[in-house]
Formats: C-alpha cells, structure tokens, sequence
C-alpha cells in the first residue's frame, strides 16, 4: 500500500521510492494556537463594541482589526499543515515550511535504534514522541507530538524489515 505523493513530497523523492506513511504534529499543537487566535479576536471585537457604546465613532476601524488574527491563525494552520514525517520504502523523511522548506531524511539502513516517548496524556490523545537514532553524522532526528507514534513506529521497523529482506532474497 503507498500513498501517491504530491507538490514538494514529490519533488523530493527518488523515482522508484514509495511513500508508506504521512503524518503530521497532533491536532492539539493547532489548537492550543487556534485558542490564542481566537481570544485576540474577541478582544479586538469586545474593545470594538465598548468603543460603539461608549459613542466613539473610531469603533469602526477597530473591527476590521479582528481580521489581523485571523490572518495570522490562517499563516499557522499552512505551517502545521506543511509539517510532515513521511516514511517511504527507503527513509524517513521531516519536512517543514511553508515558503522555505527544510527537509531531514533518515536513512532505513542507517537505523540503528527508535525511541518513543508518550505521556499520560500523550497515550489518552494519541500523540507522543519519537527519537529516530542512525548511524549517520547527525545520529539523532526527533520528531515532537506526531499522530500516532506507535503507529509511526510500526511501519518504520516494517518498511526497515521489508527492505532487508529484499535485499538478502535470492534474485529471481
């Protein structure tokens, strides 16, 4: 089962590479800055109408004032939403950006050891942590609040095991 990929995903990946998985942070990290947004924005209209009440004709240009954090919420949903952990036939993959995108891979064969890291909390939403540890240069990747991670996990060791037996399978 592979996912077809599309806009940057597919630029950055190889020509016979398959994507297995895609995830993203949690719904909670857009929530708790969703929450933020959203109390400016009744600020901005609760100081508008005190304004209208209190007779002040600048009540006005307050309003459209609300359409500024609104704006910024909109900016924050492109950056969680271009926040992706891809696991493909042969790495994994941490991309991030919206304009400019930074793009860390972990290769399968250089995998030498995963850890996971779940709260309480964590484990009743169903986000945690995962420390992808190669033998590469940087040796560690860690991707924070992913969906799932034990899910993540699974199909990271699958994919490893998958491509270790494909290459010590006899050719046909």
């Amino acid at each position: 089962m592979s996912i077809r990929p599309n806009g940057y995903l597919a630029q950055v990946l190889g020509s016979d590479e398959q994507v297995l998985l895609i995830t993203r942070p949690h719904w909670l990290v857009l929530l708790a800055k969703t929450l933020l947004w959203i109390a400016l924005v009744c600020i901005v209209v609760i100081g508008a109408i005190w304004l209208k009440l209190a007779g002040s004709p600048y009540w006005a240009w307050v309003m459209p004032l609300a359409l500024v954090p609104l704006g910024f919420w909109f900016w924050e949903y492109q950056v969680w939403f271009n926040q992706m952990n891809v696991i493909t036939d042969h790495r994994v993959i941490q991309m991030e950006g919206v304009l400019n995108k930074r793009v860390s891979d972990s290769i399968l064969d250089k995998l030498n050891d995963v850890k996971t890291d779940q709260s309480l909390l964590g484990r009743f939403f169903g986000y945690g942590d995962i420390e992808i540890l190669t033998a590469s240069d940087e040796g560690t990747n860690v991707l924070h609040m992913i969906q799932d991670p034990l899910g993540f996990k699974r199909a990271m060791l699958n994919a490893k095991a998958a491509m270790e037996d494909a290459r010590h399978s006899p050719a046909d």
